[in-house]
């Protein structure tokens, strides 16, 4: 029975061969027409659908893994299911497409199922299998399209963040941008039918399953499925074109029409409501008419629930309103709006805004508009109530506390208020809007001290609505701004004229200078308090003053209208009538803030009028300045102004302690700025004479600080108070009072004038000019610097120091500072060194019994000293401050403070690495990618840093080796140990520093003239101090070394030369363990694989292999979706690059078949995906990272031809000489863009490598390797590869010669390996000379004249390239380079004698000439070799005339070097020596232990007589074809003008290419025999084998057997 839990099964009945299944029973249904057609899932309940069934039934082509893992997908456990889409991911990876395309038929059903599933993470693994699924199948998913959308589009809107994420990044992997909207049309019909299905026919029993569901979890996924098919509907509809709409208005008119879909609306859940909310705005802006037709529906729905309180929900609610509003037009017919739409509205106002104004607020002005006139019987109350509701919002508290919120909900007021005003501009209650609901808002923000208003847009947005109304032309509506401006300046009055006392934290006059802002800049806002405290130097201060006064005078101000102008001007004068009259310093400060707004001159005639009466005057500004301010100044310093004595007494002046002096100081900061405001109207004769006044007046060290922090501030945009500080006046001024400060006695007041005079100092040294010049010239600053050391020289005169040191030394220490951060030209100044050295003995003797804090000063001062000085000079020289630590403590070695102090001398280098410098090792090869692009890095102060750590370093050694003298070898060697250890540090950072030096001195030969005697220095002071250190120390700083580069990855840099320095100390025996840097390349990097660059090198044979191997596999398991990536196919490609040299080292066979196998990968790669390979076509738009996997691509196949080339297949081949083609067609269709970017440039310079290594391997190697290659492989290069590499390769080659970049090297050596034919029928634009009567053919002169300048580039590599074609091209116009590169030569020549040898530095001027001149020497000699006979005469009278070979041997005789023979030795194995006084040269080829002799005898009157060639002795060949060999040296010494040397290369080539390829004797192993020097020639038939015949009769007699001696079967 069904149910039953009974294992027993029923017998099968007789000759039923298969089992009773519901999926052949649909099948048979099928096949006979009965069956529905269709995809199930849509139609019916998909927990209706017999999975587990036909799972049974499946084809024989599905792969079984994905038969078990589908099966899983049936289980009913939440974790099967989760694990089983993780392995169909997986599967989907790994397995081939055909497997794939088996699983597409089952996979709608399981996807459709696990889609609505109850656990959100089921639902996410769906979709990830779904995106892995579809990234490998592709078109072959479209058959099954219709059967996923519907379920595909409802989880990209799904109510779980993670699901529909994952989903919406499924459907883009599948589908590019331009291809969504295809699938949406194809699917649309099936998608509405499956969508509509979920919201009107579906239940939560239906979707699930009762029996294995709980109520709540059934309900919760209904739910959930209404809200994603609300949401996917309208996705659907929304980005479906115009011209498809209509054919979806039936299935939605249907849908509509259904009295469920409407309840839905009434739903308890939120989700669902925002759902139906959001559907129905899409309907309303996709198909107004079809909404038309419901329109009372959707009006009730939506319009009679405005006061929805849920957060999901109004965001939809609010924009279905205005969609209805916007594109039903008779919707307001509908509306019931008495009893729903305006108390449901005034609900909302009064709440402000349900709380949320952000959201809800900007939702409010686009309502009103859409609201009929006729809409209420009484407009103006309508207003009235409206206005009334929205102001009791405002009131709200809790929305009060946030500043965003309630900036919302006034904004959102205003706007109402302007529409209303503007649109009803002659209506009565528009102006009763303005007085009685805009006035008291403003009235209350600026009045009531509590208010919070101030802080919102609330001033800007007033002044604008005032100035529009004010600007129309409605006379009714001007007289109501004018009467709006009278009662605000009426209660500002009468607030500003009150005697009450201002409580606590009242901030009118605040509240009113930020109105007026407001007026003029309406985007000026209050800036609120952060949550942290932060101090602020006088610097920062002075800077951050001067950005926001440049950034407020960026700002256009507003023209403000007369009314509004008039209440400004009011305010104005009220404010310095109040100021000036009660000594007010809050009115003060009032009338400095708005009269910097705007310094009209009747204003300031107003004022001058208010306080001294009419004056005649041309200029009010100076009048006021001069007359008013300049005396109210004296008065405040002399103790009057504010708050004056009661009695009428004099004051005691500013300095007075206490509240009253605090205010005193506050309104002389409001009168000099106000002064300052009119610094930039008065005329240019004026300012000066006002800043020297003001300066005068200044009778104290803080109102010289008050006064300068304001002209600094200034100083940018006035021209005349700039020139003014520069001037000497203002410098001698600065000077001199300063050293009067200095030079008064230390005391407590002191301490208050040395405070300002720091705060003056930062001014000055952090204000400059836009060139980043010092606005006060640099001889006072340097003055300055000298005058500042003065209180700590004078503590050696007076008695009793102890308080007055403390206070001294601060003060220097923080001057000091300032100087050495702010103004490091002063470093290079000897003031500066000695005030280093006298704070650095401060704390190092403490004399004066200083406190730890001064002391901290004083140390932290000479710190910042020494690192800013080493840093931009690469000195202080470390012998003055050692000098002072020797003097002072003569025990160093028992004293902590020195080993203390000694570690702050210290200097941490900039240690990133330039980009120029990672630039330059990503083309060379070294370097993967720019991820450090960002960084900078300054060379030079990084290199004069490490110089100064390293000597630091050498002193702390040689120190320590003195004080341990006398001491036994093992304290010396752990103390030695101990202080290594805590330089470790330093030393890794010189090693860094060294190498990036190195490598940017490399690519950059300009400043090597500058830098390379110091880089040479630092490398190698690091090498000595690497070497130096013990067996111990050298394992410690290695593991340091690794450990940091794991932590900061920019210290790969320093890997290279420390652990080739350690290699070479130990005696090359220096082995790595393979574990950690199998740890560190889990996740490759480009830093891990520069790493792994210079480290495997120095692994055991073994290891190598170990790590090939797991690379190897590595690269064959990674699939094409991941080999773009740096821990994918590039970066592990980059690594086996890198190993190619190491495994043919070893000799391993199976390590190189590893090797073949990658190569076979990157071809299996091509196969299934050939769009990563930059094939034939522009790269100009590729990413960076597919040019990056074609470099590293190509440089294995450079790898792989230089080293195991002979082990390489015909299919190897292939491949290579394929990919060389096609890249080199992408090189010339991206010519443009070749040298933009180092990607581009990496990317050519690998494939001319690659050209290069080919060409080189084909011409050379092939032929020392007979049967090593595959046949004819020769010819194939030359017939069908190698014009399409060189036809483009030449043009390139001059394009690179034109510029500098790193690229030109490679172009240069695949340029050099031009056949001859090719560069003869060469490509190039025609390049004639006017007036040239050369007899060669245009093409051929063309080639000259495009390669003969590059003779004399100054890249020698060009030079090289060069010669190295026209080498191989017929010869012309060499003899202007000749005469172009001799005059250099002469002139460099001219003093040196004939006996002398005259040295060229490399890569000098003079060495470009040198070569040039030479190589085109050599190409003449060629020339003339290769030349007929009866042209040789020709040639040589030609040069001989011309005075060309006397120039050539008189430049000859002073470069050659004083032993020219070793320069023409012959190889090894041959050897030569001349017997003068019989005139012959001798010849000596040794071969393993035989050697012949060759004798070539020079007659008396050589070259007239006949040259003898004997030779006594023969070996290994014939003597027939040994007398061929002389016979053929004699006709060439002879009869052919060879020289002897040439000749004996001759005789040296026919004897290595007899022995070339030739087997040793397995019996003697000896290519040649002993006595009779023979060769093997009797060969074994079975093992073939060649043994010596004399050999091979001695075996055969000793071992009394006839066998061969190496397999043993029958000879």
């Amino acid at each position: 029975m069904p149910g039953s839990s009974s294992k027993k099964q029923s017998q099968r009945t007789k000759g039923n061969l298969r089992p009773s299944s519901s999926s052949q029973a649909a099948e048979l249904l099928s096949a006979s027409g009965n069956a529905p057609t269709g995809f199930v899932g849509f139609g019916q309940a998909p927990k209706y659908v017999p999975v587990s069934s036909s799972l049974d039934d499946m084809d024989s082509s599905l792969d079984s893994d994905f038969r078990l893992v589908l099966r899983k997908l049936t289980k009913k456990d939440t974790t099967t299911k989760i694990r089983a889409l993780q392995e169909l991911s997986s599967l989907c990876k790994e397995k081939s497409e055909e497997n794939l395309k088996a699983v597409l038929p089952f996979w709608p059903r399981m996807f459709n199922k696990m889609a609505i599933d109850i656990d959100h993470r089921v639902r996410e693994a769906n979709q990830l299998a779904m995106s892995t699924l579809a990234v490998r199948v592709r078109r072959n998913l479209a058959p099954y399209l219709r059967n996923l959308m519907g379920a595909w589009l409802m989880s990209q809107c799904d109510t779980y963040p993670t699901v529909s994420s994952a989903a919406v990044t499924s459907f883009q992997d599948a589908f590019p941008p331009a291809k969504q909207t295809e699938a949406y049309v194809y699917c649309k019909d099936s998608v509405l039918e499956y969508l509509t299905e979920n919201l009107v026919i579906h239940t939560p029993q239906t979707l699930s399953d009762q029996k294995t569901t709980e109520a709540e979890d059934m309900e919760n996924k209904y739910n959930r499925v209404l809200t994603s098919s609300l949401l996917a509907m309208r996705k659907l509809l929304t980005n479906i074109p115009a011209n498809e709409i209509e054919s979806c208005k039936q299935p939605m008119a249907t849908l509509l029409d259904n009295g469920k879909f409407w309840k839905h609306g009434k739903s308890k859940v939120s989700s669902v409501r925002g759902g139906l909310y959001s559907l129905l705005a899409g309907l309303c802006q996709v198909v107004p008419e079809l909404c038309a037709l419901y329109v009372s529906k959707i009006t009730s729905l939506v319009l009679h629930n405005l006061d929805e309180t849920d957060p999901t929900v109004y965001p939809n609610l609010w924009e279905a309103a205005l969609s209805l509003a916007n594109y039903v037009q008779d919707c307001w017919q509908h509306v019931s709006v008495q009893k729903a739409f305006w108390p449901k509205l005034r609900r909302v106002l009064e709440s402000g805004c349900l709380g949320n104004p952000t959201v809800i607020g900007p939702n409010i002005l686009p309502l009103l508009s859409r609201v009929p006139d006729d809409l209420f019987p009484d407009t103006a109350r309508f207003y009235e109530d409206f206005f009334t509701a929205f102001r009791s919002g405002l009131c709200n508290t809790s929305i009060q506390k946030s500043h965003s919120e309630f900036g919302a909900l006034v904004r959102a007021y205003v706007e109402c208020a302007q529409f209303v005003v503007m649109k009803n501009t002659e209506a009565s209650f528009a102006m009763s809007v303005l007085m009685d609901q805009v006035l008291p808002v403003v009235e209350a923000s600026l009045l009531e001290s509590d208010s919070q208003l101030y802080k919102t847009p609330l001033y800007g947005m007033v002044g604008n609505l005032l100035a529009t109304a004010e600007a129309n032309s409605s006379s009714s509506l001007q007289q109501t701004t004018q009467e709006f401006w009278s009662h605000l300046k009426e209660s500002v009055d009468t607030k500003l004229t009150s005697k009450e006392e201002s409580s606590k934290g009242d901030k009118f006059e605040e509240k009113l200078v930020h109105f007026v802002k407001c007026l003029y800049i309406p985007q000026t806002e209050i800036k609120q308090k952060a949550g942290r405290v932060r101090f602020e130097s006088p610097g920062d201060l002075s800077h951050t003053q001067a950005k926001s006064k440049s950034d407020s005078q960026s700002v256009r101000q507003n023209d403000l209208g007369q009314n509004c102008k008039n209440f400004v001007n009011h305010l104005t004068l009220k404010s310095f009538d109040l100021a000036h009259k009660n000594f007010s310093t809050s009115h003060l400060q009032m009338f400095a803030q708005i009269l910097e707004l705007d310094p009209a001159e009747e204003i300031v005639a107003k004022v001058i009028s208010s306080c001294h009466g009419h004056v005649a005057t041309e200029t009010t500004s100076h009048y006021f300045v001069f007359e008013i301010c300049i005396p109210w100044l004296q008065k405040v310093q002399q103790g009057g102004g504010v708050r004056g004595s009661a009695d009428g007494g004099e004051g005691e002046g500013l300095g007075d302690d206490g509240l009253e002096s605090e205010e005193k100081w506050e309104e002389f900061s409001h009168i000099v700025k106000v002064v300052c405001i009119f610094l930039s109207v008065l005329d240019e004769e004026s300012v000066p004479q006002l800043l020297g006044k003001l300066y005068e007046s200044c009778q104290d060290t803080r109102c010289q600080h008050i006064l300068l922090k304001e002209l600094f501030c200034r100083a940018g945009s006035v021209q005349s108070v700039c020139d003014w500080l520069h001037s000497g006046q203002f410098g001698d001024r600065l000077v001199e009072y300063s050293k009067s400060v200095c030079e008064k006695p230390v005391s407590e007041s002191w301490q208050n004038d040395t405070g300002n005079i720091l705060g003056i100092l930062s001014l000055v040294l952090a204000t400059r000019t836009k060139n980043n010049d010092l606005l006060v010239q640099s001889v006072y600053i340097e003055r300055l610097l000298s005058v500042l050391e003065q209180p700590i020289r004078n503590l050696a005169t007076e008695v009793g120091v102890a308080n007055k040191a403390e206070l001294a030394v601060s003060f220097v220490a923080q001057a000091a500072t300032c100087f050495f951060s702010q103004y490091q030209e002063c470093l290079t100044t000897s003031s500066a060194a000695d005030l280093i050295v006298m704070l650095f003995e401060i704390t190092l003797l403490n004399q004066c019994r200083l406190k730890d804090s001064s002391l901290q000063e004083a140390r932290e001062s000479w710190s910042v000293g020494v690192r800013k000085t080493v840093r931009g000079t690469g000195g202080l020289t470390v012998s003055q401050l050692l000098r002072s630590v020797s003097e002072s403590l003569p025990d160093t070695k028992d004293n902590p403070v020195y080993v203390s102090y000694f570690g702050d001398m210290f200097v941490t280098p900039d240690t990133s690495v330039p980009s120029a410098v990672l630039e330059y090792l990503m083309v060379r090869g070294d370097y993967l990618t720019l991820s450090f692009s960002e960084a900078v890095g300054n060379v030079a102060k990084s290199l004069f840093t490490s110089l100064y750590n390293i000597k630091m370093l050498k002193e702390g050694i040689s120190s320590l080796a003195n004080e341990n003298q006398g001491e036994d070898d093992g304290s010396k060697c752990n103390t030695e140990i101990d202080w290594i250890k805590e330089r470790l540090m330093i030393l890794v950072d010189c090693a860094q520093v060294s190498e990036i030096t190195k490598l940017y001195l490399e690519q950059n030969t300009v400043v090597e003239g500058l830098l390379g005697e110091a880089a040479a220095s630092l490398s190698g002071d690091v090498y000595s101090l690497l070497c130096g250190l013990p067996a111990r120390s050298q394992t410690d700083i290695w593991t340091y070394a690794f450990h940091r580069c794991s932590e900061d990855e920019r210290y790969v840099m320093c890997l290279k030369p420390l652990l080739s320095t350690l290699s070479s100390s130990q005696g090359g025996q220096l082995n790595l363990e393979l574990g950690p840097l199998l740890d560190r390349c889990e996740s490759l990097s480009p830093q891990c694989i520069y790493m792994l660059q210079a480290t495997l090198p120095y692994l055991t044979t073994s290891d190598v292999i170990t790590f090939t191997e797991i690379m190897v596999a590595r690269l064959i398991s990674t699939g094409t979706e991941s080999c773009l990536n740096i821990d994918g196919g590039t970066g592990l490609v980059g690594v086996l690059s890198g190993l190619v040299a190491m495994v043919s080292q070893t000799g391993d066979s199976e390590a190189t078949e590893l090797l073949k196998g990658s190569l076979d990968q990157l071809h299996s790669w091509k196969e299934e995906n050939d769009d990563m390979f930059l094939y034939s076509r522009s790269i100009e738009s590729d990413s960076s990272a597919r040019i990056l996997f074609n470099v590293e691509v190509c440089r294995l196949m450079s790898q792989l031809v230089r080293v195991i080339s002979p082990e390489l297949t015909d299919k190897h081949w292939d491949f290579v000489m394929c990919s060389l083609v096609s890249w080199i067609q992408s090189i010339e269709e991206t010519q443009v863009s070749l040298v933009n970017s180092p990607t581009m440039q990496c990317f050519t310079s690998s494939v001319l490598d690659l050209a290069s290594d080919v060409t080189s391997c084909l011409s050379e190697q092939i032929g020392k390797m007979p049967g090593k290659f595959p046949e004819n492989l020769q010819m194939e290069w030359a017939e069908f590869f190698s014009e399409s590499v060189f036809s483009v390769l030449l043009p390139t080659y001059l394009k690179f010669c034109r510029s500098d970049k790193i690229v030109l090297q490679s172009a240069c050596n695949a340029a050099a390996m031009s056949p001859q034919k090719l560069i003869l029928e060469h490509k190039l634009p025609p390049l004639l000379v006017a007036g040239d009567l050369s007899p060669l053919p245009d093409t051929l002169q063309t080639l000259l004249n495009q390669l003969s300048p590059l003779i004399i580039k100054k890249e020698k590599c060009v030079q090289l390239s060069a010669f190295c074609i026209l080498d191989r091209s017929p010869p012309a116009r060499l003899m202007e380079k000749i005469d172009e590169s001799s005059s250099t030569l002469v002139a460099l020549l001219c003093d040196v004698p004939i006996d002398s040898c005259q040295p060229i530095r490399a890569q000098s001027e003079e060495y470009h000439y040198t070569l040039a001149y030479m190589l085109t020497w050599k190409l003449i000699l060629k020339f003339f070799k290769s030349a007929p006979s009866e042209l040789r005469q020709e040639y040589a009278g030609y040069l001989q005339e011309r005075g060309y070979v006397d120039t050539l041997m008189y430049s000859l005789f002073r470069l050659m070097p004083n032993n020219p023979q070793r320069m023409f030795q012959l190889p090894y194995s041959t050897h030569i020596k001349a017997r003068p006084t019989t005139r012959e040269v001798i010849a000596v080829y040794s071969f393993e232990e035989v050697s012949v002799d060759m004798v070539i005898s020079l007659p008396q009157n050589y070259p007239l007589g006949n040259i003898s060639v004997t030779s006594e002795k023969r070996v290994g060949v014939s003597g027939p074809q040994w007398e061929k060999w002389l016979l053929q040296l004699n006709i060439f010494l002879q009869h052919q003008n060879g020289n002897i040397i040439d000749g004996l290369k001759l005789w040296k080539n026919n004897i290595d290419k007899r022995f070339e390829g030739v087997d040793e004797c397995m019996i003697c192993f000896y290519v040649l025999h002993g006595t009779n020097f023979q060769l093997p020639r009797i060969t074994c038939r079975t093992c073939k084998k060649k043994f010596h015949s004399a050999c091979l009769y001695k075996w055969f007699n000793t071992s009394h057997n006839c066998t061969c001696p190496l397999c043993r079967n029958v000879f």
